[in-house]
């Protein structure tokens, strides 16, 4: 990678180098919500049918989670891996590395592409409870977009080598080019071809393979020991192991996450078009604020990763600290502009009022628990870039998944009246719960193998030196 667009995460002030190296992704987190937003904007006041496409674009997002979320956990291993490599200065394995983690993208991406296309009418069907008259647009919707995850793949995989390097600003550039042509190909697609759910759909996919192209063009093109090569492309067996460790439980920690959301979307497509109308925008809303979690995630990941690699615990304490602080007070600021005009932001996404109402409940649920998430998740950053993936997933399950199941099956049906957009806030009242729960059990984790990790340093130091 060119040395103008890497960071070292090892030296120099830690507030300043996790906002430098955060701020992009934050950006570029944004902007590609901002534009899968301009999906649902688009669907939701251009389309023919407004509300069924509205509800056929939201009701099929955790299905097809379900099915990425394992294979992007192995690119948060790579991530890791990459960084590791990086900040320890072995730069041969970490070229093993890159050229091992596209191929397992590439076959992963085709797998999923074909698996998810075929098993879709099935899953959308038998699995969600999709309502009738949402099911033919769904279904369109969820397999165009499945034959866009090879490319998906390619891009997360290549953004994440390149993060690990400390870079960045390029996937930031690219999102914002594919995002911009993305928007153009959804008002093309809907409002002049009357694609409807289709339309956004197609435009999605052309977005992602313009982007796995741009990517893979930097890291084919870049200068130095850190170029990729079409003769070194092949699966090296001690990297690909090492991803595996720790990208595995990433991705079966993506999976249950999926498996409970799809359980809390059937509840919600069990209460009718009108409430997963209001669903499908409200979450539009929230995502954008989540976005500023999943940035600090991401840094935190790499940034531990390299100073793992480079043993300095110490940064990585700081490092925990400061992107809790920074993602709580972005989280505190952004919820303040929400919760003064939930309406107004809610509307932009859906012109029924009755949607709307039912959204506005769940900006405010999800933007007060979004808080205690923050906790959760830099911890969790700070253990996967320090290797250590499996006990992160484990505690997820325990502490989001199984509570949330269980509320749904056993306490929310105590709850449900004839009023739907109460039954529809009793049942995200799982969200909030189980965040809590998970604050407190990934932060003590954190705690416990930072312990661990620097008896380990220190036992390794003092047999050096004797």
């Amino acid at each position: 990678m060119a040395a103008k667009h890497s960071i070292d995460l090892t030296k120099g002030p830690v507030v300043k180098k996790l906002v430098i190296f955060a701020f992009p992704i934050l950006l570029a987190n944004l902007l590609q919500q901002l534009y899968q937003c301009a999906d649902t904007y688009v669907v939701g006041n251009y389309a023919v049918e407004k509300e069924i496409s509205l509800a056929a674009v939201g009701s099929t997002a955790s299905i097809t989670n379900l099915f990425l979320n394992l294979f992007l956990g192995l690119a948060v291993g790579a991530n890791v891996v990459c960084a590791n490599l990086y900040g320890s200065g072995k730069h041969e394995s970490l070229r093993r590395t890159m050229h091992s983690s596209l191929i397992i993208a590439a076959v992963s991406g085709v797998v999923i592409g074909i698996a998810g296309y075929f098993a879709t009418p099935f899953l959308l069907d038998k699995v969600m409870h999709s309502p009738s008259e949402v099911l033919p647009q769904a279904t369109d919707y969820m397999q165009i977009v499945f034959l866009g995850q090879p490319a998906s793949l390619l891009f997360n995989f290549g953004a994440g080598i390149l993060r690990a390097h400390g870079d960045t600003k390029r996937p930031m550039y690219i999102l914002i080019t594919t995002g911009l042509i993305n928007v153009l190909l959804n008002l093309l697609f809907v409002i002049r071809l009357k694609m409807d759910a289709a339309g956004v759909a197609l435009a999605t996919v052309v977005a992602l393979y313009l982007s796995a192209s741009a990517v893979l063009y930097i890291l084919f093109h870049a200068h130095g020991e850190y170029r990729l090569t079409v003769k070194e492309l092949r699966v090296s067996k001690k990297e690909t192991i090492d991803i595996v460790k720790v990208g595995v439980p990433c991705g079966l920690n993506g999976i249950v996450f999926s498996l409970s959301n799809v359980l809390i979307v059937k509840e919600v497509n069990e209460l009718g078009k009108i409430v997963l109308a209001g669903n499908t925008a409200a979450s539009n809303v929230d995502t954008m604020t989540y976005q500023i979690i999943a940035a600090f995630y991401s840094a935190a990941v790499s940034f531990s990763g390299q100073n793992y690699g480079a043993k300095n615990l110490k940064r990585i304490d700081k490092l925990f600290l400061w992107s809790s602080i920074l993602s709580i007070g972005l989280i505190l600021l952004t919820d303040a502009f929400l919760f003064l005009f939930p309406q107004f932001f809610v509307g932009i996404f859906s012109k029924n009022q009755a949607a709307v109402s039912v959204g506005v409940s769940r900006v405010f649920m999800m933007g007060a628990g979004y808080v205690l998430y923050c906790v959760s998740e830099m911890a969790i950053g700070c253990c996967r870039g320090m290797g250590k993936s499996l006990m992160p997933t484990v505690l997820n399950a325990f502490f989001i998944c199984v509570p949330r199941i269980v509320w749904v099956l056993a306490f929310y049906p105590l709850l449900v009246t004839a009023d739907k957009p109460y039954n529809y806030v009793m049942l995200l009242w799982c969200y909030p719960i189980s965040w809590a729960l998970s604050a407190i059990a990934q932060a003590i984790s954190y705690f416990y193998y930072r312990k661990v990790e620097a008896k380990r340093f220190a036992a390794e130091a003092d047999s050096v030196s004797t």
